[in-house]
Formats: structure tokens, C-alpha cells, sequence
């Protein structure tokens, strides 16, 4: 039991207050009573339900989720703030995969005497700060090293990778929560914006191009492939990206990486493409929480690229002419060298006809006067 520490408060958002009830114990359990609205031609389905990692409990009736969970079992995170604790996780429901999810808010606030611990923990935020190297830039296409140019031909592919070098006890995972191409470096400067990602993770540009998130090396590595499409061609863009790292840890509908598949006709969750329910808000608005806590941020921007038509990918650098000039030079030589061989071989040919079946052949022949004066 926890000695002096009594039950404040329960706070939850996003729904009505009668759709929801929660019991938080001072003993670590919680319980929570929940109805997420669907409608009168929806049925709730249990295994689409989650309390942080944990499934519910039971059915209570045909619209209410029963969920009897221990805080430390199903990923709260824990804060602690002058004589008040606070554990957070959110409800989240998946509906069909056209439909947004249903995400609801819920705490559980306690007040603490000061110097008094709980005897039992939550999933506490990492201590990481402001000393973690945030890296972007743009690769060439095996991601073995910096791109040779920056010169892109519609259609063509962009690999971007962004990192972070964590400096903390525990392993940090990256994402890239948005970004856009503007006309200018700054971005109130700009007098064309684009989304590329937004929706806290959704890839947009998976959807009406052929842009992909690429599998993790690492989860302090997130790659991507953006195609080069029409925007602001033959100008100068530059791609402003915010990107965020926390202590890698389950599901979080604000901390993800979703692209759209075509093949499936849905948005796929790259680390974990079974939780791809998180991504079913990307074509609509997806929910904001405050469950945000025990991660850092960093704002990069790339840049200057320029988007061309015609042109070979990184035809403009001047290695790339050279290498075209050097590769005609050595073509016309070919031809020069096949030219002249063959016609050294014909006229060996035409001499050896000459003096094996020509001139040979004559030797012996003599006009027929001659002939007939010998006899």
C-alpha cells in the first residue's frame, strides 16, 4: 500500500465525462469503465481496444470496455511535479481501417507527502536533454555516404536519413513528426509550402507518390525515399524538418512513423505494421495528448535542392560532364577501330583473290596466234 498517499484526482479528455469512469486505487491498480461512442451500427470489439499495452479485461455490455490493470504492466508514465504525482496512458480504440481511431486521455493524480515514495512505479521518462546530436541530410541511393549532387530529376528518388547520437543510459528511437518544402530557407519567407510529412509521422507524400519509409538499422536511424515530384522545378527548395527522440517504448499515437502502402490501400505503422491502427487518423486529423514527456526535439532544415525535368539525376555536378564526355570519346574510338580493321580485312581479301585465283590462274595461258605458229 502506499503509506500517506492519497487518491486527487482523475482527469480525462476527448470524450463526455458519462462515457467514461475510473477507479485509481492507491495500490497501483486502476480501473476504468469505457464506452467509445461508436454508433448504433457498430459493435465494440474487445481486441480493438487498448490501455496503454493492455488489452481489456472484459466485455461489460454490448458498448462498455472493462479494464482492471496494474499501472506498471501497461506502460503509464510517471511525473512527478512539487508534492503531486501524476501516471498518464491513453484509451485507444481502432476502428475500420477508413475510420479514424478513438483516443481518450486518462490520469490519475495523487498527492504525495514530501520525501515519501510510492511503492510502486510506472514507466518513468528517461533523463535526456538538450547535449543530444541531432544529424540530417541527404544520401546517396545505398545510404553508404553523402548524395553527389543535390540536383534531382522528377520521378527520381531522394534518400533522406536522420539520426541522433543519445547520450543517455537507455537507447533512444527517432522520428520525424513533420515536414515541408518551402521556396526559401525561412520558412515566413517562403512564397510556396508543401507537406511532405505531417499528422505527427504520416508520410502524406506515400499517398500520391512513391515515397516509402525504409525499415530501422537502428532506432536511433529513420530513412526514407522521397520521390521528386513538381514543385517550385528548377528553383532552389529547401526541406524544414521537426524531428523528435524519446526512450524507445510502446505505442504512442504521437510519436510514429506511418506510409501509405498502395498494395494494401492502407496506412502501415513502420515499426510495427500489426499496431497499424495508429495510422488510420493520417488522412484526417490525428489527436494531440500531452504524453510527451522524457523526449527532446530539434528543427532541421536542408537544403538548397533543385527538381528539373530532362535532366539525369546529378547531371548537373561538373564530375558527371566529364564522365559523359569521356564515355562518347571512347565510343567513337570503338567505331573508328572496328571501321579500320574492317577494312584492312577486305582488302587482304581482295589481294589474296587476286593472286591465288587471278593473276594464278592466267600463268599458263598464251594468245591462240601463238599456238598455231608453233605447229
Amino acid at each position: 500500500m502506499i503509506s500517506g498517499m492519497l487518491f486527487w484526482m482523475f482527469v480525462a479528455t476527448a470524450m463526455a465525462q458519462k462515457d467514461l469512469s475510473v477507479d485509481c486505487g492507491s495500490d497501483g491498480w486502476v480501473t476504468v469503465h469505457w464506452r467509445p461512442g461508436l454508433g448504433f451500427s457498430q459493435k465494440v470489439d474487445p481486441s480493438r481496444a487498448l490501455l496503454g499495452s493492455c488489452l481489456p479485461s472484459s466485455l461489460m455490455s454490448e458498448d462498455t470496455l472493462l479494464f482492471r490493470v496494474f499501472m506498471r504492466d501497461c506502460g503509464f508514465i510517471q511525473q512527478v511535479m512539487q508534492d503531486r504525482v501524476t501516471y498518464s496512458n491513453m484509451l485507444i480504440y481502432a476502428r475500420r481501417p477508413e475510420l479514424p481511431i478513438i483516443t481518450q486521455l486518462v490520469k490519475c493524480v495523487y498527492d504525495s507527502p514530501v520525501g515519501e515514495e510510492s511503492e510502486f512505479s510506472a514507466e518513468e521518462p528517461d533523463e535526456i536533454g538538450e547535449q543530444e546530436t541531432f544529424n540530417m541530410e541527404i544520401m546517396n541511393p545505398d545510404f553508404s555516404g553523402p548524395a553527389p549532387s543535390l540536383r534531382f530529376r522528377l520521378g527520381s528518388s531522394i534518400p533522406i536519413r536522420a539520426t541522433v547520437e543519445p547520450r543517455s543510459r537507455r537507447s533512444l528511437r527517432i522520428y520525424i513528426k513533420s515536414c515541408e518544402f518551402t521556396t526559401d530557407a525561412d520558412t515566413s519567407h517562403a512564397t510556396q509550402v508543401h507537406p511532405i510529412i505531417a499528422n505527427a509521422g504520416c508520410l502524406m507524400e506515400s499517398k500520391s507518390g512513391n515515397s516509402s519509409f525504409l525499415p530501422r538499422r537502428h532506432s536511433d536511424e529513420i530513412r526514407l525515399y522521397l520521390e521528386a515530384f513538381r514543385f517550385a522545378v528548377g528553383e532552389k527548395v529547401f526541406l524544414h524538418c521537426d524531428l523528435e527522440a524519446c526512450v524507445v517504448q510502446r505505442l504512442n499515437v504521437d510519436r510514429k512513423a506511418c506510409h501509405y502502402v498502395p498494395e494494401k490501400r492502407r496506412w502501415m505503422l513502420l515499426d510495427d505494421p500489426s499496431q497499424s491502427y495508429a495510422c488510420s487518423c493520417c488522412d484526417s486529423t490525428c489527436p494531440r495528448t500531452d504524453l510527451m514527456i522524457g523526449g527532446v526535439s530539434a528543427h532541421r532544415v536542408l537544403g538548397p535542392l533543385v527538381m528539373v525535368e530532362n535532366e539525369p539525376q546529378s547531371g548537373g555536378s561538373p564530375d558527371s560532364r566529364t564522365s559523359s564526355g569521356l564515355s562518347a570519346s571512347r565510343v567513337w574510338l570503338l567505331v573508328c577501330v572496328v571501321a579500320v580493321a574492317l577494312v584492312t580485312i577486305m582488302s587482304v581479301l581482295a589481294v589474296s583473290y587476286y593472286l591465288c585465283f587471278w593473276r594464278g590462274g592466267r600463268l599458263g595461258y598464251r594468245p591462240s596466234r601463238d599456238l598455231l605458229s608453233k605447229y
